[in-house]
């Protein structure tokens, strides 16, 4: 008999805790229904919980808005808050690191949200311009495409291109996106 047959095994009868990963919810604030709709569909996918809110648009750049409603939001209720918005082309520098001082992620696409969504469908690296550019670049590459429909699903096959494409640009140039950071922090990728 070996040593270890021959040994008795006490039982612990006392309960283990439950193992249960944390719920981590994250609060999106977006300035345009591209957006929004592009996060709100990525609700149906199991490991995602996520609110979006869609700030109103205005005749001009809607970016402080934003963080300003991000700022506002009761953040207890939320693992991170997260800030997305266009920048046009301006340095949004001193924004996004006073968004981080107050706890509010931020997510910055060089010239618009489209940025993202054309790194989903090819290697983009020649400058925009303006989001009207982006929107024709994309309409060209997805014809079906409009501003009010988007959809994460729409784009989910090349997600990982999308990641590994935004990760390569500079930041803060045209074209260029923070959405990356984001989409990884809720797909936890």
């Amino acid at each position: 008999m070996s040593r270890r047959a021959g040994r008795r095994r006490e039982s612990d009868l006392r309960r283990r805790p439950a193992r249960r990963e944390e719920r981590r919810v994250y609060l999106v604030v977006c300035e345009g229904a591209t957006e929004k709709g592009y996060f709100d569909s990525m609700r149906g996918h199991p490991e995602v919980r996520i609110h979006t809110v869609h700030v109103k648009r205005a005749k001009h750049p809607q970016r402080e808005r934003v963080v300003r409603t991000a700022r506002e939001a009761d953040r207890d209720d939320y693992t991170e808050v997260w800030a997305v918005f266009d920048t046009d082309g301006d340095d949004v520098t001193v924004l996004c690191d006073r968004a981080r001082g107050e706890g509010i992620e931020t997510a910055p696409s060089t010239p618009s949200f489209e940025t993202w969504l054309l790194l989903h469908l090819t290697d983009r690296r020649a400058a925009l311009m303006t989001g009207a550019k982006a929107e024709k670049a994309l309409k060209a590459l997805l014809p079906g495409w409009s501003k009010g429909r988007t959809r994460f699903d729409d784009f989910s096959h090349g997600l990982q291109d999308a990641l590994d494409r935004a990760e390569s640009l500079p930041p803060g140039k045209d074209p260029g996106t923070e959405v990356h950071r984001l989409v990884r922090a809720l797909l936890r990728t």
